[in-house]
């Protein structure tokens, strides 16, 4: 787990000492769909050109309500969905000047840590019938993700900076207790996918 932490990072501040130099413009910022799920996500952005954005984002899940969006039984009743997350990015923005609104599409790795408890049900045969019975448990387990971003930005030399789009990702590492379970950085599932909302909020700090 650490292992592909320590390389994301190392791999995410080798790109930006390669463009620091040519650097136009950084921000701070907020995500704020992820808040409907009880997520804080919080980030560092630069532009090192107008076609080309890195960013980390990272946070906290604080015992998640939101489910699955297809309402199958998993045998899994949560009395808690948190953990923390970091995930890095890069993105590729259609535009050939910084203060140009513009589409983009880009890539996230995301690291996370799920903390999840409650119940499993399971089933049992005994003289040919069925009979079930509950079990607590508590997981703190790594998981890991990619995801693919879309949308549209605004000018990128502006004060105020605004992203507007989706998240959809998959799961490399999965380690989730289940369909309704929720990643951090990921958000809920809907078929074999995780989609998250992207409203980011920024603010101009070079």
């Amino acid at each position: 787990m650490y292992k592909i932490i320590a390389i994301s990072f190392f791999l995410f501040s080798f790109c930006l000492k390669s463009y620091s130099q040519d650097s136009t413009t950084s921000y701070v910022g907020i995500n704020l769909p992820p808040m409907i799920g009880s997520t804080i996500e919080l980030g560092y952005e630069i532009n090192s050109k107008p076609y080309l954005t890195f960013d980390v984002y990272g946070g906290y899940t604080f015992n998640s309500k939101l489910n699955g969006f297809h309402k199958l039984g998993d045998g899994i009743n949560f009395s808690k969905k948190s953990g923390g997350f970091i995930k890095f990015g890069a993105r590729i923005n259609g535009r050939k000047k910084l203060n140009k609104f513009a589409p983009f599409i880009g890539l996230n790795i995301v690291n996370a840590i799920s903390i999840e408890e409650g119940e499993q049900e399971y089933w049992i045969s005994n003289n040919n019938k069925l009979t079930t019975y509950n079990e607590s448990f508590k997981r703190n387990n790594y998981n890991l993700g990619i995801s693919g971003i879309i949308g549209v930005t605004s000018s990128s030399t502006k004060r105020i900076n605004i992203d507007l789009g989706i998240q959809i990702g998959r799961l490399l590492v999965d380690n989730l207790s289940g369909y309704h379970s929720y990643m951090p950085g990921m958000g809920t599932k809907f078929s074999r996918n995780r989609v998250q909302g992207i409203l980011r909020v920024k603010y101009k700090i070079k």
